[in-house]
């Protein structure tokens, strides 16, 4: 080891235990993390590796804010995804090394050696001179205004991999098959509106919500929305959710939709809009008429806009039910006013 004037430079012999030595540096982060990653991978013991490791194992409620710019490829995009969903998480193209700021006031670099007299050793770089940590961190904050979003990113990505389609299928097994995929593949957020009661519980009774369940649980976002006739139906159905799936945020709608439709947007990028043939049938197979489903930006921005209509109307149908059982409580009832006083110039005995 090598110090000076503020800067400590780290030879160790390489070893398997190389993962644990970045962890060792990270672990004093307490409050902020800015990192700037040239490759996120965990394949092998890298930086990268050793910050998921951190990361995972950090506690959360310290670590106020983590930024991260990286950059997000068709070969690391789970990845990536799992790292937004906690995360504040940037892409931008590769210009090589990997380093992150402590606190605002430690600088860790990981040091790639070219030298094959070096390959066998493992070196950072730390600082915690004010002047160069505060250079570094104006240096990250420009590099951040010039990157892309991850969640942009991702669906840049994912659109290149597949051109834009729309899609229709007939096969009821094929469209639940299809549903499970989609939602047990999501990476930010799922929405999912059932036109009709009946839909809903033959989800529920197919392991739909017991999958939007688990998708909650993993981090994902999941907004489920029931369009329903009367306000029993209502509390039996939230019951049943409530139940099992206590994370899910459900809402109610009572307006009268244009068609029974069941519609499953996901992470903004995917939408699935099945028909219901026949509402009377207990069995999926029955029930269900054509699916269309589609990466259209178009397609997906319609039915998520149409969403987030439905989803404000119910919130606003539930806001005046709270009024009017407020105002059934105290309706009729005979309140007295009346007004306490104190003389403030008394002093207290």
């Amino acid at each position: 080891m090598e110090e000076f004037a503020g800067f400590k430079l780290i030879i160790d012999e390489k070893s398997s235990s190389k993962s644990s030595r970045y962890s060792d540096s990270l672990i004093a982060a307490t409050e902020t993390l800015d990192c700037y990653l040239s490759q996120l991978s965990t394949s092998e013991p890298t930086f990268s590796n050793s910050l998921l490791e951190f990361l995972r194992t950090a506690d959360k409620k310290k670590l106020a804010r983590v930024r991260i710019v990286t950059v997000i490829n068709s070969e690391n995009m789970e990845l990536a995804k799992e790292l937004a969903r906690q995360f504040s998480v940037y892409h931008t193209d590769g210009s090589g090394g990997n380093f992150c700021i402590i606190d605002r006031t430690t600088y860790l670099y990981d040091i790639e050696s070219s030298n094959s007299k070096m390959s066998g050793y493992h070196r950072q770089l730390i600082s915690n001179n004010q002047t160069f940590v505060k250079l570094q961190q104006n240096l990250f904050e420009n590099l951040l205004n010039h990157a892309t979003p991850a969640r942009d990113r991702i669906r840049e990505v994912e659109h290149g991999i597949q051109s834009e389609y729309i899609k229709t299928i007939q096969d009821p097994s094929s469209i639940l098959k299809l549903v499970r995929e989609r939602i047990e593949t999501a990476g930010f957020d799922i929405q999912a509106l059932f036109a009709t009661i009946n839909s809903f519980y033959r989800a529920e009774s197919d392991g739909i919500i017991d999958l939007l369940g688990a998708a909650r649980a993993r981090g994902i976002n999941v907004r489920v929305l029931i369009k329903i006739d009367d306000e029993t139906t209502k509390d039996i159905s939230k019951e049943m959710i409530k139940k099992k799936h206590d994370l899910i945020n459900v809402n109610f709608i009572r307006q009268s939709l244009r068609s029974k439709i069941t519609t499953f947007i996901l992470d903004q990028s995917f939408s699935l809009t099945i028909e219901v043939k026949d509402d009377s049938k207990d069995n999926f197979s029955e029930a269900t008429g054509l699916a269309t489903y589609s990466n259209s930006e178009s397609t997906v921005f319609t039915d998520y806009s149409m969403f987030e209509n439905l989803w404000i109307q119910a919130e606003l149908e539930r806001q005046n039910s709270i009024r009017q059982a407020y105002f059934k409580m105290f309706n009729g009832q005979k309140l007295r006013d009346e007004i306490y006083e104190r003389d403030w110039t008394k002093e207290e005995k």
